[in-house]
Parts: C-alpha cells; structure tokens; sequence
C-alpha cells in the first residue's frame, strides 16, 4: 500500500519556483486539473472567496509584461528589480493565471462588526493562498513548472482592466514546462520555527 503522506510531502520538498519554460504547449485537461486543485482549497465557511482568470493568449501575456516595464519606469529602485524581474517570468510563461479575490466574505462580514471584517480579510487571503499553493503542488505533480508571483500586485489596475475583472488581482500565477531545474532554498532549522507547547 502507498503511503500517501510520503508522496505528498516529497513533491511539497521537491518543488521550486520555475522562471523558464519551454514552448510547448499544456494540454487543456491538465489545465482543468490544476484549476480543480485550487476549487478545493479550504475556506472560512465554505465561502471560496477566489476567482481563476486563466490567459493563454500570447498578445494578452506580452501586453500585461509591457504593463509591468511601464511601472517599473515610475516607483522606486527595489520594487522596479522585482517587476523587471517578473516581467521576465511572465513573459517567458505559455499560461498565466490571475487569482482574483471576490471579497465575498467581506460582503457577509459587513453586517457584523469592524473587528470581523479585519478578520474576513485575513481569511480572505488565506484562502487563495491555500488554493494557489494546491494548485502549484499538483502543477509539480504533473510536470509542469510554476512561479507564484506577487510583484504584479504593484500592477493590479492596469492588469485588471487589460483583463476586464472587477475583482481584486491577489497573485498571478505562471505554468509551463521546465526549461531549467529551478533552486530550492534552504529550509531554516527545525529550532528557529517551531516551538511546541506540550
């Protein structure tokens, strides 16, 4: 018998953040089976406060790079490496997917008090960073490569309207086939991240 826990845990070790990919084509069916991994991400109440715009057209993906170099040219010297740098993941990538937040739970939260809206937006972005980290696990478990990128968050407007999506940008997310290994980071010891309390 598989042990289930020693497969999932060697591709949550094995797996890094991929920048280059191949061109080739990713098959509308693995697509689908990456997107079900994030619909069952947990959520607070079974809200699922995400959204999953996925963009394969290549005008579209050169235009939200071009959207990226355009900002960069306007705010400081750190966050302008970063959006080159993502720029640079985004438009080497056959797929894109924008994760929107609906704020749906904000939307409940609202008939409460203050203190539970501070909450719902918390819960919110916990929620898509457990779909999105679903999503990237069974990415990896299916060959395919990916890059969670935040930086584009500096972009939300523009990117939003190139995409014609009222929601909240939350992340996007880059999919292809390895072109390289990729690095993984060396985890921080046991001693400095945990502490029991027995």
């Amino acid at each position: 018998m598989v042990d289930e826990s020693k497969v999932i845990l060697e591709i949550v070790k094995k797996r890094k953040a991929i920048r280059k990919y191949k061109d080739k084509p990713i098959p509308e069916k693995i697509i689908r089976k990456i997107i079900e991994a994030g619909r069952w991400g947990p959520s607070i109440h079974g809200i699922q406060p995400w959204k999953f715009v996925v963009i394969e057209n290549k005008e579209l993906i050169k235009e939200i790079t071009n959207r990226l170099i355009k900002k960069s040219k306007k705010i400081g010297t750190g966050a302008n490496i970063l959006l080159h740098f993502s720029a640079d993941v985004i438009r080497n990538a056959p797929i894109l997917i924008a994760i929107y937040n609906t704020k749906a739970f904000m939307q409940l939260a609202k008939r409460y008090r203050e203190s539970y809206i501070k909450l719902a937006k918390v819960a919110e972005i916990s929620a898509i960073s457990a779909a999105l980290q679903n999503m990237v696990l069974v990415a990896e478990s299916l060959g395919l490569g990916s890059c969670w990128l935040n930086t584009p968050l500096f972009c939300r407007k523009e990117i939003s309207k190139l995409l014609n999506e009222n929601n909240e940008l939350a992340a996007i997310l880059t999919l292809g086939y390895p072109q390289e290994k990729g690095k993984r980071s060396k985890r921080k010891p046991l001693s400095e991240t945990v502490k029991y309390i027995r």
